[in-house]
């Protein structure tokens, strides 16, 4: 659901059987970021899983590859489960750069967790 509607989704969960996640992420902590939303707040309103690098947020809002690994390191620093997009659009599909796109999505979000297994065991990729 949208950032407005993340209450809503939570108090309906009752059975807590859904795992309801925010759909982006700020990549910096609490501070004067007017409309943005940090970790922090997603923590507090008791959530434990945050979609980053959706292809519309790549597309449209111009997110980079580094933004996007930046805002997983972040979430996963503060203990939530990151659901990390991949994926090319339909341009660089036809020009047969499917794998290079990727590999350089992942190259990325690499380069910023490093090795730790236990950041690792809270990625989902997608």
């Amino acid at each position: 659901p949208s950032f407005v509607h993340l209450s809503t989704a939570i108090a309906a969960n009752t059975s807590k059987c859904l795992k309801i996640a925010a759909q982006n992420v700020y990549l910096e902590g609490n501070g004067a970021w007017t409309g943005e939303t940090s970790v922090e707040m997603l923590l507090d309103m008791g959530l434990s899983h945050v979609i980053i690098g959706h292809s519309e947020r790549r597309r449209i809002m111009g997110e980079t590859n580094e933004q996007s690994a930046k805002k997983a390191k972040r979430a996963l620093d503060k203990g939530m489960t990151v659901i990390f997009c991949t994926g090319e659009t339909l341009d660089e599909r036809k020009a047969n750069n499917t794998m290079e796109v990727n590999i350089a999505q992942l190259e990325a979000l690499k380069k910023e967790i490093g090795e730790s297994k236990k950041l690792w065991e809270n990625v989902v990729i997608v």
